[in-house]
């Protein structure tokens, strides 16, 4: 046995163990494999990376805002992928029309933000989309897509589709072909017209003379299975009991060929290739690969039938993967043959929270929930969204995992995916085993791994790049200026270089981007640059998806006498913002005061437009200030005491803080380039308390802020050159749950919000504390995704009732 691994992750390499009832196996590495190993370990040396978003719900009412929160992996380690900080997100038509997008920030492998759902959205279906500039790499499904729902009440004659519903049954042999005259496992699937299955139907399957061969009955999501051995020259049928014109004939299997079947024996697993007493003699003396991949690692045994037209082996689960197992058999020339996914659940590690509580307050809630299973020294994020318990508007077909371990492996759209890893037991085990029957070969193309491995054209994406052309400058000393993420940038040009380029820019829409050039005096002046950004646009993502939409139960006929928001509602929102801000920026000054000695003086707008400098401002504070008249630069100073530059001051100067680093008290020269504009509050202590002996001069302390410096006040006193910024980030916003006519109504019950909380990270002590507002119903229901303990996912619902909650 041969295996293959990339290198980019650390991840054992599994052994087979095989045992054997009627087989003869030999020993892979005693054979050319080359071939089959070098073009697969070609196509997996790009890494991959994958997404899944949490959404706030799925169906929405117009003017609501959409919630949501990326989580980018490493796809083979399950682990966040921090190499990326560009994340896209998009709402489009089915068609695929651009409605909005947005280029969000991500921080350690998580990014969140809000789409407005406005007017720009009569009723109907939509599609989210979530990338990075990395996936469009790969043919692979690595992204992530899903449908909302918009109901907007003034659609009045929006109508919603019929449930008419036409069958489509597919009969799906496992592995790919049906062989004549050979044990065969068929795979059924049923669904009407919406692509949701079909369920608690009986099919009959009955030969040409009408005797029946077996009968199967589909489960919830219209999947079933049975086994036969079809025979030569026969037509079978298939008959449904419940449907009218329900008659199918059966496609005819092939006369020559081989089968797979795969059965889960708790521990291990059983794999039987069989074949016809037609095909024994042309293949009793070749020799099969047997490969088992997980789109990262390849394991390959040689498989032989000899005399025999079956041959049985059994795989212990500790021999597997995690996660998704692709089973392929390959011809003696490494053309594939069959193909079929076996998924392994242990290893996959969950976290859940332990208990909740609710406290009452005036308006509103104390949401409290403990994980103590939560390491918090870790990263972790969970975004949680809150909807009335009767909620019928969080239709998600996926979660963390599903979307993690399953989606990106499959080419079919696959309904509530998520049950298959919601309270996992040996049923839902054998359920998600049947629909893998369903799905065919895997999302990796073998012809694509053979011929076509995929090319580095995009690259992993932290930030912007600007390419800047000197033009008639004088300097090669350049300053970008800060911004709320990104610090103060000086770089030099080596002389005879005429450009120069800049990596990791994280510009957030509404900020000024500015440069400027630094001459021989120190001075700051502005440039001559030609500069352009990439990226300038938000890309497309062009590669194909199969998603599901949702049931038309999930809709909501309006009336229009009775509104569904307050019409204040707008108003409401913009108040909100600027009282919560409000509010915020008291309780901060409060705390800052009462933990500081000395006068706390905060720079308003006008302060900081009208303070030239430093020096100027502290002269108003009673201190003296000297400058050197041989060097405008230089600085000093002291406590009130007659002195001149040249006498001994050492004794008489004051401790100065700059953002909490001591100033060199030999010569105060710094703070002249100290911009006044970014000046939060400057403490201002004459007695030094707390400084020992070197404090009895007393200290000031300054602390800036760059996110306060006004585009005014750049323009007015920074120079330098603008330059517009065509893509910038998102800025984080709050998100606020509209207000409703009434919390009482149906609608509300069904599709009202009461909050979204996208970022949440835990206290020392594994709780986490959310604020929400009281409707005044019984019960509320907690939709929780996220991630934990370097490579733990939770995925939970809970309802809570408010007077019983713990």
């Amino acid at each position: 046995m041969k295996t293959s691994h990339s290198t980019f992750t650390n991840v054992k390499i599994a052994l087979f163990c095989l045992s054997f009832f009627m087989a003869f196996l030999v020993n892979a590495q005693e054979k050319n494999e080359d071939i089959l190993f070098e073009n697969y370990q070609s196509y997996i040396q790009l890494p991959r990376e994958t997404c899944y978003a949490h959404l706030n719900k799925s169906t929405f009412v117009s003017g609501e805002s959409l919630g949501f929160t990326v989580y980018l992996f490493d796809k083979f380690t399950k682990r966040a992928s921090v190499v990326t900080r560009n994340v896209y997100c998009t709402l489009e038509t089915r068609s695929g029309k651009v409605l909005k997008k947005q280029l969000v920030l991500a921080n350690d492998g998580i990014a969140s933000g809000l789409f407005e759902i406005d007017d720009a959205f009569p009723s109907g279906n939509y599609v989210f989309k979530a990338y990075t500039n990395w996936m469009k790499n790969f043919e692979e499904p690595n992204f992530y897509t899903q449908y909302i729902q918009v109901n907007n009440p003034d659609d009045f004659d929006y109508e919603e589709e019929e449930d008419y519903y036409e069958i489509d049954a597919q009969f799906l042999p496992e592995g790919g072909h049906l062989i004549l005259d050979t044990k065969n496992t068929m795979g059924v699937i049923v669904k009407d017209d919406f692509g949701f299955g079909m369920s608690n139907l009986t099919g009959i399957v009955t030969d040409s003379n009408g005797n029946e061969i077996t009968n199967f009955t589909t489960n919830a999501f219209g999947i079933a299975k049975y086994e036969f051995t079809p025979e030569s020259r026969r037509i079978y049928k298939v008959n449904f009991n419940d449907l009218e014109e329900s008659s199918l004939t059966l496609e005819t299997g092939e006369s020559k060929g081989v089968t797979m079947s795969v059965s889960d024996l708790n521990d291990k697993i059983a794999i039987a290739f069989r074949t016809n007493y037609m095909t024994l003699p042309d293949i009793k003396d070749q020799t099969f690969k047997m490969a088992i991949s997980n789109g990262n690692q390849l394991n390959v045994s040689d498989v032989k039938f000899g005399e025999n037209s079956e041959v049985k082996l059994l795989i212990s689960k500790l021999d597997l993967f995690t996660g998704i197992n692709i089973i392929t058999l390959f011809s003696e020339d490494n053309k594939p043959i069959l193909e079929r996914l076996f998924f392994k659940h242990d290893g996959i590690n969950y976290v859940t929270t332990d208990s909740h509580s609710v406290k009452k307050l005036q308006d509103s809630l104390e949401l409290s929930l403990t994980a103590k299973s939560i390491n918090v020294a870790k990263l972790h994020n969970l975004s949680i969204s809150i909807l009335p318990s009767g909620t019928k508007s969080y239709n998600h077909h996926h979660n963390i995992l599903s979307n993690t371990y399953l989606r990106p492996y499959v080419k079919g759209k696959i309904e509530n995916a998520k049950y298959y890893f919601t309270n996992v037991d040996r049923k839902k085990k054998l359920e998600l085993d049947q629909l893998l029957i369903t799905q065919g070969w895997s999302s990796y193309n073998w012809t694509s791994i053979f011929n076509n491995p995929p090319i580095k054209e995009f690259d992993f994406e932290d930030g912007l790049i600007i390419n800047a052309n000197v033009n008639t400058t004088k300097g090669n000393k350049f300053l970008i200026y800060p911004q709320k993420n990104t610090p103060t940038i000086t770089l030099d040009v080596p002389e005879g270089q005429r450009s120069f380029r800049v990596r990791g820019l994280l510009p957030t829409e509404g900020e000024t981007f500015k440069i400027g050039v630094i001459n021989k005096k120190d001075q700051v002046e502005k440039p001559n640059l030609y500069v352009q950004f990439t990226p300038s646009t938000i890309p497309e993502i062009k590669q194909r998806f199969s998603i599901l939409k949702y049931k038309n139960e999930n809709s909501y006929r309006y009336s229009s006498r009775l509104p569904i928001l307050d019409e204040s509602w707008g108003r409401i929102e913009q108040l909100g913002e600027v009282e919560v801000s409000a509010k915020r920026y008291e309780n901060r000054v409060e705390k800052i005061k009462r933990l500081n000695k000395g006068r706390v003086e905060f720079f308003n707008d006008a302060q900081r437009k009208n303070t030239t400098d430093f020096a100027s401002y502290i002269a108003t504070k009673g201190y003296n200030v000297f400058q050197d008249p041989r060097d405008p630069r230089s600085l000093m100073i002291t406590i009130p005491r007659r002195t001149t530059f040249q006498d001994n001051t050492e004794q008489l100067r004051p401790i100065i803080y700059l953002n909490n680093m001591v100033i060199d008290n030999e010569d105060h020269r710094f703070l002249m380039d100290l911009d006044m504009t970014t000046v939060d509050y400057i403490i201002v202590d004459k007695q030094g308390l707390g400084e020992g002996i070197r404090g009895s001069n007393g200290v000031i302390k300054i602390f800036t802020n760059n996110q306060l410096r006004t585009r005014e006040y750049e323009v007015q006193l920074e120079p330098g050159q603008e330059v517009e910024v065509p893509l910038s980030f998102e800025p984080q916003k709050k998100f606020y749950a509209p207000k409703y006519e009434e919390y009482t109504s149906e609608f509300f019950k069904a599709f009202g919000v009461i909050d979204w909380f996208g970022n949440c990270t835990l206290a020392a002590d594994g709780t986490l504390k959310l604020k929400i507002k009281d409707t005044k119903n019984d019960a509320l229901k907690v939709f929780i995704e996220g991630t934990a303990n370097d490579g733990s996912f939770i995925s939970e619902v809970r309802t809570i009732n408010i007077n019983n909650s713990n």
